[in-house]
């Protein structure tokens, strides 16, 4: 070390793709570089670049040198490996290729069953990376995604194709930073896309500021950390699919509070219109008051509600939304009728025949009729959260201790407080009353969504997942260097092949009892559908420079198996194997 000197230092960078060193050696200066192999080998690959120094290697001249080594650069990204050329020469000489300097950089133990969870969840997953086409289709195959991966260059030239081509693709290799911020707006602009990416350099920060969601992860540059959305704070990418089942956690969350607010707010309008207007009974405006502070105040633990993420992505749809208000709503306001026309039946002591006496308009009947509106409308988020039958979802303890102890105030105001009050006896068979009520309300609930929404998929099953964790193969230190890259890559291999086992399970031999009681718990019946799994149809695609290649069309089919295997074989000729003559 001590015998060279750095004298130059020209670094790397996505136009010249190599980095160039000068150091004085025996009294001489010496040129050392490193990089992409077409670049090294020749700097007009593809093109004249913007690089000081310009050559060709003396070996090129040797006919057939230059296929030579590209097979044996092609055999060892096939296989996963990344590779740097290596060239030197004195300065002003010619420039002499030294060898190839294979790297082996294997996806992460978990990265292949985060990717199929996300596909799982309904997310379609791209691979845009600046790396060799083929180690981009060992990587994809590695981690189970679409081995459909196309050359950068088919995202340069705007057209509806080139935005087929991004869309039906399963990812981009040899990328510029301008492409992957094309790949990005295209998904958003012409297929309205919501678009999440994950990136680390200063070169995906143009991309992560255009998705709508921009993921840095844990060793982001500042640049990359500053242009995006959320900033992971752990190693890998499984905290992505945490997001995505929180953020789904949350939607259910506001839903289940505004379908529930609409339907109480129906249910206390309706009822009490329909007492003073068909039945002249006022209700005292107190009631009323004490009504609407208790609803509010015992639903703010909602935030903290137990929920459980939709298999699919969500959408607000307000038509949706009202409807199952309305039939909540309304389900509840035709108890309450029911409850002011049986108060006779011995469900409220003192309270005569109605064909006698008429409805009642008593103080003591306004009572009963507060309580139990009060109760009912407490009990009514229990339906209104659930996605099945309420009494297989349990709600958190926080939202359960509100509920009821507003549920014991109002009964203590109706017993002890109010003139003209209640006995226990009356408001246990009040309590009882809305009980058998919210199993009619529930009754109701699953019938709106049997006809609404029973095509849509199920939950994300948390406890089935951490079963999988436990099963997955990890490294003993994960994190650490490894020495034996066989036996990592044989690890890669061995979580893609538990992955596929596991999807393949999913759905399988169910029985219609079984279906039935999903549908109970979830209130949605079918099956998640395990990503968009897509067949394609073959057409020529003309590129840049007169190229051609072989582009897919799109054909989505729900399946919940393996995404790979729907691809072909064989990419075709073209800028498909044009690996190392790509022009930038």
């Amino acid at each position: 070390k001590a015998q060279f000197e750095q004298l130059n230092l020209t670094g790397f960078n996505p136009e010249v793709k190599r980095t160039v060193a000068v150091v004085k050696y025996g009294g001489r200066n010496l040129v050392v570089v490193k990089g992409l192999l077409s670049k090294v080998l020749d700097t007009a690959a593809g093109g004249k670049d913007a690089g000081a120094l310009q050559w060709r290697c003396q070996q090129c001249a040797t006919k057939g040198f230059e296929e030579a080594v590209g097979k044996v650069d092609e055999a060892l990204s096939g296989d996963g490996y990344k590779t740097l050329a290596v060239c030197a020469g004195y300065e002003g000489g010619e420039m002499y290729f030294l060898g190839l300097l294979p790297m082996i950089d294997p996806p992460r133990f978990d990265t292949a069953i985060t990717v199929s969870r996300l596909m799982d969840a309904g997310i379609e997953v791209k691979m845009i990376t600046g790396d060799h086409l083929n180690i981009a289709k060992e990587t994809a195959r590695l981690v189970g995604m679409a081995t459909n991966i196309l050359p950068g260059e088919a995202t340069r030239e705007a057209s509806y194709t080139r935005d087929e081509i991004i869309r039906d693709a399963g990812g981009f290799a040899q990328v510029l930073p301008r492409d992957k911020r094309e790949c990005v707006l295209a998904l958003q602009r012409s297929f309205n896309l919501v678009v999440g990416m994950t990136g680390d350099g200063v070169n995906d920060a143009p991309a992560l500021s255009a998705a709508q969601c921009g993921i840095a992860v844990d060793d982001a540059t500042d640049a990359a950390k500053n242009a995006a959305a959320m900033i992971l704070t752990t190693e890998g990418l499984s905290a992505v699919f945490g997001a995505v089942v929180e953020s789904r956690k949350i939607f259910a969350r506001l839903f289940s509070y505004v379908s529930y607010r609409l339907a109480a707010t129906i249910q206390i309008l309706l009822f009490l219109s329909v007492l003073v207007y068909a039945f002249d009974c006022p209700l005292d405006p107190l009631y009323v008051i004490l009504l609407a502070l208790f609803n509010d105040v015992t639903m703010i633990p909602i935030a903290e509600d137990n929920q459980t993420a939709s298999s699919e992505p969500q959408h607000a749809n307000v038509g949706d939304l009202i409807s199952f208000s309305v039939a909540l709503g309304f389900t509840q306001t035709l108890a309450s009728m029911l409850f002011y026309m049986l108060m006779d039946q011995g469900l409220v002591k003192g309270i005569g025949p109605h064909d006698e006496v008429g409805y009642p308009t008593s103080v003591h009947a306004q009572n009963a009729i507060w309580l139990q509106l009060s109760v009912a409308a407490e009990f009514l988020i229990f339906s209104a959260r659930a996605p099945g039958l309420f009494f297989l979802s349990a709600p958190s303890h926080e939202l359960l201790a509100s509920t009821m102890l507003g549920n014991l105030v109002s009964t203590c105001l109706a017993i002890y407080v109010f003139d003209e009050p209640l006995d226990w006896e009356e408001a246990i068979t009040i309590w009882v009353y809305n009980i058998i009520a919210l199993f009619a309300v529930d009754a109701v609930k699953l019938l709106h969504k049997y006809f609404w929404n029973h095509g849509n998929a199920g939950i994300i099953d948390e406890r089935q997942i951490e079963e999988e964790d436990r099963q997955l193969h990890a490294p003993a230190e994960e994190g650490q260097y490894e020495v034996n890259f066989d036996e990592r890559i044989s690890g890669c291999r061995a979580n893609g092949e538990f992955v596929r086992s596991m999807s393949m399970k999913k759905g399988k031999g169910r029985s219609r009892y079984a279906k039935s009681m999903n549908f109970a718990a979830t209130g949605k019946s079918r099956e998640p559908t395990g990503g968009f799994v897509r067949s394609y149809s073959m057409k020529e695609q003309k590129f840049a420079g007169g190229k051609t290649a072989t582009a897919m069309r799109r054909s989505i089919a729900f399946d919940g198996t393996v995404l790979q295997k729907r691809t072909p074989a064989s990419l075709g000729a073209g800028a498909f194997q044009r690996q190392a003559s790509l022009k930038y």
